[in-house]
């Protein structure tokens, strides 16, 4: 069952959900993060992950500090520098965005679901 959105005259969460999904998709061809995923590679041509150095065949390049919501500092904390990026195996990364997604949890008002 889908949950009905109420419309939005100009900018909402939908708009600014296909902003971020189109910078993000900028940001993939980045230098910082081409230098990232070179870094990762291995001798052997498998990737490493920077966190556990286990070899994996897919990497997932990560922003040490998290980008976060769309804002005035959106696109400076995505476009950072290779040194601010790591690329780690898909449990690392699995483990480091459960402990951001808890650490900011945002509480619950008192009296609602």
């Amino acid at each position: 069952m889908s949950k009905k959105v109420k419309p939005v005259d100009g900018l909402g969460s939908y708009e600014i959900g296909k902003i971020r999904s189109a910078i993000r998709l900028v940001w993939q061809r980045s230098k910082a993060r081409k230098l990232c995923v070179a870094r990762c590679i291995d001798v052997d041509g498998f990737f490493k992950c920077e966190l556990c150095n286990i070899k994996t065949p897919k990497i997932k390049i990560d922003h040490i500090t998290q980008v976060g919501d769309v804002d005035a500092g959106f696109i400076e904390r995505l476009f950072c520098p290779s040194t601010e990026l790591q690329g780690l195996c898909n449990e690392c990364h699995k483990i480091k965005t459960k402990q951001e997604r808890a650490t900011n949890k945002k509480p619950r008002k008192p009296g609602t679901i």
